[in-house]
């Protein structure tokens, strides 16, 4: 049989009882808030994580009830269009549960006018379980390049610039991807990998010098996204090696490797 104080205490959780201590009714509170989160539509993962101005591509969205969209926006920049043309149940991420990155994907068409700035720009997603609030980077497009493979090693390694962007993925377990670039002695970098769904991509950042000796890594800093500093002691190359932190790849893995000079 079961006590009348458990069940009175279950009532009281339910009800939002006050007549406990203070304890009791923050931990009532806590149970109810993160039920409420659940329930709520939320955004965990986008792909790519990067898009470029004045084009139009295919955004990819994953995190709980997607689902039940009905309008993609841009409420600071309405010159950009977004046209929601595919909602689902998504599988569960490699290594991962659906609990914890949504369970819900859609695909949007957006459309980046060229007039359009660089930065971040805001974006929007209604449902009939709220909005969902997410922000994607915008670069400019002489700013940028692309990923090409194969660029698994030192030998096939992808050139790259100072105050560059270069947008990838890991598209394999154990993918690895080489740049190279130039650099000073003296020179301090600033080395940062940012993936459109840390909840889901480990990324980890690695440095070379021109005779492939290591120089520094980084994993994770304020997120599971890396940031490394890098001050070469010769003038010459060195070599960005951008991987996952658990060997997996596939969906969901893309990045923008970010090359700054720190003055």
């Amino acid at each position: 049989m079961k006590r009348p104080w458990v069940t009175f205490i279950v009532v009281a959780c339910s009800l939002g009882y006050f007549g406990f201590d203070q304890t009791f009714i923050g931990c009532c509170s806590m149970v109810r808030a993160q039920e409420a989160k659940t329930e709520a539509a939320r955004i965990t993962a986008t792909e790519p994580a990067s898009i470029v101005g004045g084009s139009k591509m295919t955004l990819k969205v994953r995190g709980f009830k997607l689902k039940e969209s009905t309008e993609f926006r841009f409420p600071k920049a309405t010159e950009v269009q977004g046209e929601i043309t595919e909602k689902k149940d998504a599988g569960p991420p490699k290594g991962l549960e659906n609990k914890l990155v949504g369970d819900t994907q859609l695909l949007a068409e957006i459309t980046i006018p060229d007039n359009h700035p660089a930065g971040v720009l805001e974006y929007v997603i209604s449902t009939s379980a709220g909005d969902a609030a997410g922000k994607l980077r915008v670069l400019a497009r002489d700013s940028t390049i692309d990923e090409t493979e194969p660029n698994n090693g030192f030998r096939e390694s992808q050139e790259l610039r100072s105050n560059q962007f270069a947008r990838g993925a890991i598209q394999s377990d154990k993918d690895v991807d080489v740049y190279k670039m130039n650099a000073k002695a003296g020179q301090q970098l600033k080395v940062t990998v940012t993936s459109g769904a840390p909840s889901i991509m480990d990324a980890a950042l690695n440095g070379y010098d021109a005779r492939g000796q290591f120089l520094a890594e980084a994993d994770d800093s304020d997120s599971r996204d890396p940031v490394l500093m890098l001050k070469p002691t010769t003038d010459g190359l060195i070599y960005l090696c951008v991987s996952s932190a658990h060997d997996i790849g596939g969906e969901w893995n893309s990045y923008l490797l970010t090359v700054e000079e720190v003055k």
